[in-house]
């Protein structure tokens, strides 16, 4: 792959030249930021101008590594469909791997909406760096400031929460903070746990979040010890509602989604696109779309996505603006050189080249969003198939397709 940077700029360059030559081409997509996007479907190759412009300029490279490891996972029985978004140098690259339903043969396509579960936080990070940019929050502020009553449980021997912990999941709230109405059994399975949990989810309302919020007992100072919080995401979201004095998902449609050209992702899927929504299972078994985006604020985990939309995302990534670097800035060491800001981790040891990423996981569907920016390497993976083991599996995939490419 040494030569792959020089053949995507040969890339660049052959795709600016057909599209100032022939205006009928819509094979090719130059957007106004000057990424490319070229689609690569399965195992055949069409007769588009996209693709011979993709096999002259770069020879097959990216292709034949995003085969053989999609391929070697795809061995796992649990995994039907994958799809992934390859950036590289601002190039982006969409595979479309197996079938969403097993048997039927229906492949996802650049249209294939997903739930990106926790990859939502991102977001929500992003928006939180513009408004401290703005100067609407202090990373330091005690987040009683903007709160609807007091609260004074929640502060610990007079050190109180600050919006720094509720980004970094440092605040000491609990990942939940209401309490299940049944009790879960240690021994359940995944799938009686997640049953228990959906129900549960789906009984939340804004008015129990906050009497809920108002029985909180911190047992330690906020900033000790990292807790990932569901709760504590959703409080950023309020609190940023607050500020803004706008509802907190018209906020993230417009200051992110519609900033960084993303088209095709939402809290909630529109009616009309309801059937590019893509079904998803739960170790085989098939399990309904999340409400998340209906209950709270939907700031831990509600958008939905294609696979085209999440290389916009991570093309925005790459951006040299100061939310954007904002945003990616180390707040709280969890681990030596493992660190987490504004929602997003922040990796870098002996293992792993600096990356920014995070991970999303709901009952229907798992995917991972990694930012390398030194090699100007961003790569989104999505399943529709969820399951404890799946996690492992596209955390691998990752990392194998990135030391591949870099």
């Amino acid at each position: 792959m040494k030569n792959l940077f020089a053949k995507t700029s040969v890339l660049f360059l052959i795709c600016l030249s057909c599209k100032s030559q022939d205006k009928k081409i819509k094979s090719v997509v130059v957007s106004r930021d000057k990424s490319v996007e070229i689609t690569y479907y399965g195992d055949s190759i069409g007769k588009n101008v996209k693709q011979i412009i993709y096999s002259d300029a770069i020879g097959k490279d990216v292709k034949k590594i995003i085969d053989k490891n999609a391929k070697e996972t795809l061995k796992d029985s649990l995994i039907n469909s994958l799809s992934i978004g390859v950036y590289i140098n601002n190039v982006s690259y969409t595979f479309h791997y197996g079938e969403l339903t097993k048997g039927k043969g229906d492949k996802a396509t650049n249209e294939t909406i997903y739930e990106i579960a926790s990859v939502t936080k991102t977001f929500t990070g992003t928006l939180a760096a513009k408004a401290v940019l703005e100067g609407k929050l202090s990373l330091d502020d005690d987040i009683r400031n903007y709160l609807p009553q007091p609260y004074s449980n929640l502060q610990f021997k007079n050190e109180p929460i600050k919006i720094k912990h509720l980004l970094t999941h440092t605040s000491g709230l609990l990942g939940n903070i209401i309490a299940l109405d049944t009790e879960i059994n240690l021994n359940s399975n995944q799938i009686e746990y997640n049953k228990i949990v959906v129900a549960h989810e789906n009984q939340k309302t804004k008015a129990i979040f906050f009497e809920s919020l108002s029985k909180i007992n911190l047992s330690e100072k906020p900033g000790t010890t990292f807790n990932y919080s569901n709760a504590g995401t959703n409080l950023m979201g309020y609190i940023l509602e607050k500020v803004y004095k706008k509802p907190f998902q018209k906020l993230i449609m417009n200051e992110v989604v519609a900033k960084t050209r993303m088209v095709d992702t939402y809290f909630n899927v529109p009616e009309n696109k309801q059937n590019r929504l893509a079904n998803g299972y739960l170790l085989g078994k098939p399990m309904s779309e999340t409400n998340l985006a209906n209950t709270l604020w939907g700031a831990e985990g509600a958008l939905k996505s294609t696979t085209s939309d999440m290389l916009k995302y991570i093309n925005y990534q790459f951006k040299n603006n100061k939310i954007v670097k904002e945003s990616h800035k180390k707040i709280f060491e969890i681990d030596t050189d493992y660190w987490i800001g504004y929602f997003w981790w922040s990796i870098e040891n002996q293992n792993y080249d600096l990356h920014y990423r995070h991970d999303g996981g709901i009952s229907r569907a798992k995917n991972v969003l990694a930012i390398f920016p030194k090699k100007k390497i961003g790569i989104s993976i999505i399943t529709n198939e969820s399951a404890i083991s799946v996690n492992q599996k596209l955390n691998n995939l990752t990392h194998k397709i990135y030391n591949d490419l870099k």
